[in-house]
């Protein structure tokens, strides 16, 4: 298992594996801002694809749920590796955390592999495990809730 340990505490290392590219519905597709939503069009158009998507409005901000069904077009399955990783959506970013706005809940999603691995070892997984994804979940509930927002670090 590929991890990173500062003290006592584990941070999160993308394994790889895949599961956060593959949306088994299109109802688990990212939510992405307008902004996000004409850059993925534009990338999406350069490479001779359009993405679906509906409109959805969080907290009276306008923003798409983007329908994927199978893997994102973007993934290249064969490296695995994101093909658009220095400008991919808040959502993906902020992975394996997830925001669920009817709740305010944040979950920390165990279909990650590391997540998985990590929790089935008897590990304690909270925020500070995930810096990069925490900062990026800080960005995207700014942009939903119109105030600064600073989790504890």
């Amino acid at each position: 298992m590929s991890l990173i340990q500062v003290g006592e505490m584990r941070l999160f290392q993308c394994l790889r594996c895949d599961e956060c590219c593959y949306f088994d519905n299109e109802e688990r597709g990212p939510i992405l801002f307008e902004d996000e939503l004409v850059r993925l069009r534009t990338l999406a158009k350069s490479r001779g694809f359009d993405i679906k998507y509906r409109e959805l409005t969080i907290n009276g901000v306008k923003v798409y749920r983007w329908l994927v069904r199978g893997y994102c077009p973007f993934y290249d399955r064969e490296n695995r590796v994101c093909t658009i990783h220095p400008m991919k959506p808040l959502a993906c970013k902020m992975y394996p955390l997830l925001y669920n706005p009817n709740t305010g809940e944040v979950l920390i999603s165990r279909e990650c592999k590391w997540v998985d691995d990590a929790l089935s070892s008897g590990e304690d997984l909270g925020l500070e495990n995930f810096p990069g994804e925490t900062k990026a979940l800080e960005e995207a509930l700014s942009r939903l809730y119109k105030v600064r927002i600073r989790i504890h670090r």
